[in-house]
């Protein structure tokens, strides 16, 4: 038989390496910023490669801050912080010479924001909490 979890539904499990969860999303988002503004590659001939790219980007940062903060108002202020930051990166990828700015992109971030935040609304938002479990249990050996 299973274990049911101590914790509601709406709250946060206890996550025991919460410090370095958010390290690591620190470095996702400035993997983001990163990416946003360095020179492209040479051309791969990959149309719209980087359009999907946008979309699993702001996704990914949405899923795994969304991880550590459940509460609804903090949840809707990442959106509005990456969101911001995406229409930003937009505006200085117009003005680097090397990069474009497109509104597309911009509606691409918001894209990948809203799938993560509908997906936060699953159980896809207890992966971290089930991979300090799996840690938990190897170092237990």
């Amino acid at each position: 038989m299973r274990s049911i979890p101590s914790w509601a539904a709406d709250e946060s499990p206890p996550l025991r390496y919460r410090r370095l969860w958010n390290s690591l999303g620190i470095g996702f988002v400035l993997l983001v910023i990163y990416l946003s503004l360095a020179a492209p590659p040479r051309d791969l001939d990959l149309p719209n490669v980087f359009d999907v790219g946008h979309i699993i980007a702001y996704f990914w940062l949405m899923i795994w801050f969304a991880q550590i903060h459940r509460d609804a108002r903090r949840r809707w202020a990442l959106v509005a912080g990456f969101g911001a930051m995406g229409i930003v990166l937009e505006y200085i990828q117009g003005m680097t010479g090397y990069r474009q700015f497109d509104y597309a992109d911009m509606v691409r971030n918001f894209a990948g924001l809203a799938l993560g935040l509908t997906l936060a609304h699953t159980s896809l938002q207890n992966a971290l909490y089930w991979v300090e479990r799996v840690l938990a249990r190897r170092g237990g050996r």
